[in-house]
């Protein structure tokens, strides 16, 4: 059987039948359509997803994708999962060969062009046409019908191949067409945000820019020239019925366009394998952070890396930490509770209990793919900052710790160059006035054997409460807090965007500069998703942000959860800073009113 015979090949209708003939061996040669009909005649005995497996295999194609996101498809029931368009005739049979190991029912909409392949898809095929009003009702038509018999749809919203627009130009996806907005808003059913990697030759650039026809007739070419290639399919979270009605008529294929896009943005660029640990206040730890689900464990499937840093330090014995203990002053102890003691102290008053504070710090932050790579983990502002931290007197061992800066002390024996924050942020003298009420927190672990027991991570709270009330000259709390480079720059585009429209401090802000200021920019060439289409509006939609940005990132990853218990504490940011201390964190830099804290906050400390 001819695959594509003559009647069908992409030139214009008044070329003849014999002119169409004694062209073919040209546009056979040009277009790949000989090639094709080799690859064709190899596997015609099979049919649907077999012939759809068999061609990808032919040409040697691998497609990647996440076992994790297949969840997201629907089980039961119709659905549609709506798609860019970067390569062609090989984006729906990546597709489907990836939508077929949970649905196999899944029907991939395609235009008439593709009649040819009908005897060997059909089943897996819903060819409409589209070329005037009459053609669109009925296709319209069609496509409820299905989705009401509950068959889900595989659509390509844009209804073209992804093309420069312009010499020299990005290739970008076309503007999604309103046929597939009335279908979406008529059908009432989940909408899947679908993504897959690729991009034509630049030949097929520039033939586009001359006319469609010759768009067309390169295609079977841009599915040969794929061979052996890797292609990438992502799957978001389905959107709601609900939640895509309840947006503007005129944003909702605009949003849904990002959506698609941001899957891709995301996947851009090689991720760290874990994230940093740089959390602060209150008493937040990078394994407690895991405990509590403030920290998500590292992407599936990443690859372990060969550590080669020297090895962490022994630990204290016993005797020496608490012969350091012996020796504080009664005001030292900030809270005790049975066999727990919460302390704060200086650098001098405790060498042993300091070092095995830096040793546990090392082991904590390594655990978490972080740390200093050295076998303490200290630094010159432990010297003069103070620490604050938890011991088990029936285990005889430190449980947890941070370090904190009074403002006013530090800066009048050192300046602003004596505040950790200073390495991050450029602080101006009108700042000052502020610092000096304010107190910098950070550096907080919790050891591993503690992290599934809330008390120690409240203890550690009450102990700063009670340290703040003995210091009633310290209204503030300010710190970095951290977004992790497993995160893509779209994500961290869109967290930084609407955290400055919603939790911004505008007046504090005038006096801090990130030294290293972070800037969203899209890959070369590659076709970004617009943010202003995603961000949801007003402060309250918190939730739909990190449902939002979980949905796009690989590892799934929402807004970071220890953000936004800060910001339910009334914490707002001034700042973002990249830390490329901390493999290029973003930090953003928060400040807390801690006489404004909640009640729900003073109610737990007091529990403690």
């Amino acid at each position: 059987m001819e695959l594509f015979p003559d009647s069908t090949l992409p030139l214009p209708a008044a070329f003849g039948a014999y002119t169409r003939h004694a062209l073919r061996p040209i546009l056979n040669r040009v277009t790949g359509l000989g090639e094709m009909q080799r690859l064709y005649e190899r596997i015609a005995h099979l049919h649907g997803a077999a012939f759809i497996d068999a061609v990808l295999r032919e040409l040697d194609i691998t497609v990647e994708f996440d076992p994790a996101e297949l969840r997201r498809l629907p089980a039961t029931g119709a659905f549609v999962a709506v798609a860019n368009h970067p390569s062609g005739i090989l984006d729906g049979l990546a597709l489907l060969h990836v939508l077929h190991r949970v649905r196999p029912d899944v029907v991939a909409v395609a235009t008439e062009r593709l009649r040819p392949l009908y005897p060997v898809v059909g089943e897996h095929l819903l060819l409409i046409e589209t070329t005037d009003a009459a053609h669109n009702t009925g296709a319209v038509r069609e496509l409820l019908r299905r989705l009401h018999n509950d068959i889900p749809l595989l659509l390509f919203p844009a209804g073209e191949v992804a093309h420069p627009r312009a010499p020299f130009g990005p290739t970008v996806e076309a503007a999604w067409h309103p046929t597939a907005g009335r279908v979406l808003t008529r059908a009432r059913v989940p909408i899947v945000p679908v993504w897959v990697s690729g991009r034509n030759s630049a030949g097929f650039g520039w033939l586009s820019l001359l006319h469609p026809l010759l768009r067309t007739a390169r295609l079977p070419a841009e599915l040969l020239n794929k061979r052996g290639q890797t292609i990438r399919v992502r799957l978001g979270q389905p959107v709601r019925p609900a939640d895509f009605l309840a947006l503007p008529t005129e944003q909702r294929l605009r949003h849904l366009r990002a959506r698609v896009l941001a899957l891709g943005a995301a996947s851009c660029g090689s991720l760290p394998l874990n994230p940093p640990a740089t959390g602060w206040m209150p008493g937040i730890t990078a394994l407690g952070e895991r405990w509590l689900g403030l920290v998500e464990d590292p992407l599936p499937g990443a690859i372990e890396e060969t550590d080669t840093r020297p090895l962490v330090v022994a630990e204290t014995a016993p005797e020496l930490l608490e012969a350091d203990l012996a020796r504080l002053r009664p005001g030292r102890l900030l809270v005790h509770s049975r066999h727990w003691e919460v302390y704060v102290a200086k650098a001098a008053e405790i060498p042993n209990v300091l070092r095995e504070i830096g040793r546990l710090r090392e082991l904590t932050f390594r655990a978490v793919g972080e740390g200093t790579g050295h076998a303490l983990d200290l630094d010159a502002y432990d010297e003069y900052y103070r620490h604050l931290f938890l011991y088990d007197r029936a285990a005889r061992c430190l449980v947890g710790a941070y370090r904190l800066g009074p403002g006013r002390a530090i800066l009048r024996t050192r300046g602003k160059r004596g505040l950790y924050l200073h390495s991050l942020f450029r602080l101006r003298p009108a700042f000052k006035p502020f610092l000096r009420e304010a107190v910098e927190l950070g550096r907080s672990w919790v050891r591993a054997e503690y992290q599934r027991q809330p008390l120690p991570l409240a203890l550690l709270w009450k102990g700063l409460a009670t340290w703040l009330a003995r210091h009633p000259d310290y209204h503030y709390l300010i710190g970095p807090v951290s977004i992790s480079n497993r995160f893509s720059d779209l994500s961290k585009a869109l967290l930084t965007h609407y955290l400055e429209r919603h939790f911004f401090d505008d007046q504090l802000a005038r006096h801090v500069r990130p030294r290293k200021p972070f800037r969203y920019h899209p890959p070369a060439d590659f076709d970004a998703p617009d943010p202003a289409a995603l961000l949801p509006s007003g402060p309250n939609a918190l939730d739909t942000l990190d449902r939002l940005v979980a949905a796009i990132e690989p590892g799934g990853l929402g807004v970071p959860v220890l953000l936004r218990q800060y910001l339910r504490q009334n914490g707002r940011l001034i700042g973002f800073n990249r830390d490329p201390a901390f493999s290029n964190a973003l930090d953003g830099l928060l400040v807390l009113d801690a006489r404004q804290l909640p009640a729900r906050t003073h109610e737990l400390l007091k529990r403690a």
